[in-house]
């Protein structure tokens, strides 16, 4: 299986990140540094230029204060071949390019990264919006329909949204067989893929050490059978509401363990594991689609983690081609060393020990920064 490899990174005016361009290797790369030094946002933006994704809510907050514009670019080998990938940022606005080709998101390699991070556990504890569009973006990774499917979708609940609050029953008819035809084909693809997420999922759980099975199912509100007689029968509801109350939309991904349900009785270190469990079965399903290994991103190794979870996920770094791991401490054998203060990164020999025993080169770096 070949791997994806990110070369170097490029970024300019990127949130709080100094213009650069990094160099990445083989193996596991460590960047360490306080917090607030700009590690989290260099694996954003590695993950955006990778993969053409982020979640923030409006794109100009991925440009640094005072500018309007910003930009980062990956060099990357997959599948043989070099690449360049290039995402331009402004307001509202977002531009991708390939070999400066202008593409979509789709376009890009879909399993490139996989990114890990300690606000995943909200996956398990947060709200069923969260849990649909995690798996929603894994599914448009895996296949590039699904992800055209969901657009054409979200866009059809929006219109039939904007009827029901008009209150143009008569227009129903028209909006529900174009609803029906594409949930339809959203729920079977959930359905599919979620069979083997969950198998992958679970083992991953055992991997970690829980004594409690881990589950993955579907709460749907409406099924491909029921679909159209559910629209028709919920109509006063939807009226009364002005929104569409059954379909994908509305639908949860919802995690048991020991089959109760882990974002109401799991402890915290449960939800960990949980999420971490999920990211991994994430990395080999986009392995096994796509027949190459993505590059790992771990953002802060160590947070809220006890020392089996922080091993597995060192682990899990070593045992991938090429990873990236972030924290406030060194990562231990990591094959190249960054440090991080203020957005920028400063190269270190891997040899050279832990800063804080080192006060001398401390004091050496932040006199050249």
């Amino acid at each position: 299986m070949d791997p994806v490899r990110l070369e170097s990174l490029s970024t300019l005016n990127y949130r709080n990140l100094a213009p650069c361009t990094l160099r990445f290797g083989a193996g596991v790369t460590g960047v360490f540094g306080e917090n607030g030094a700009g590690k989290t946002n260099l694996l954003e933006a590695i993950y955006l230029a990778l993969t053409g994704q982020t979640d923030v809510g409006r794109l100009e907050q991925l440009v640094q204060s005072g500018e309007s514009e910003a930009y980062v670019r990956a060099d990357l080998e997959s599948g043989g071949s070099l690449s360049v990938q290039e995402v331009g940022l402004g307001r509202g606005r977002r531009q991708l390019k390939v070999d400066g080709v202008r593409v979509r998101a789709g376009d890009l390699p879909r399993g490139s990264a996989v990114w890990i991070r300690p606000e995943d556990s909200e996956l398990v504890f947060g709200s069923p919006t969260l849990r649909r569009a995690y798996l929603d973006s894994l599914l448009s990774r895996l296949s590039a329909r699904y992800g055209q499917q969901l657009g054409r979708y979200e866009r059809t609940v929006s219109q039939r949204n904007a009827a029901l609050k008009g209150g143009e029953a008569w227009a129903m008819a028209v909006w529900d067989d174009a609803l029906v035809k594409l949930g339809t084909e959203i729920i079977t693809f959930r359905r599919r893929a979620l069979t083997r997420l969950g198998e992958l999922a679970t083992d991953a759980n055992a991997a970690l050490g829980s004594r409690k099975t881990l589950e993955l199912k579907l709460l749907e509100t409406t099924t491909p059978e029921t679909y159209a007689a559910d629209l028709t029968g919920r109509r006063a509801e939807e009226l009364a509401r002005g929104s569409t109350v059954s379909g994908p939309h509305r639908d949860d991904l919802v995690l048991t363990l020991g089959g109760f349900s882990a974002s109401e009785y799991a402890s915290r270190g449960e939800g960990r594991t949980v999420a971490l469990a999920l990211r991994r079965a994430e990395l080999e399903l986009l392995a096994e689609r796509f027949g190459e290994q993505p590059v790992l991103l771990i953002d802060d190794f160590s947070a809220e983690l006890d020392p089996g979870r922080r091993a597995f996920l060192l682990e899990l770094a070593a045992g991938v081609p090429q990873a990236i791991v972030t924290g406030t401490e060194r990562p231990p054998s990591a094959a190249a060393q960054y440090w991080a203060q203020s957005g920028r990164f400063t190269p270190l020999d891997p040899l050279d020990g832990p800063l804080d025993m080192k006060p001398e080169k401390k004091a050496e770096l932040e006199e050249v920064h």
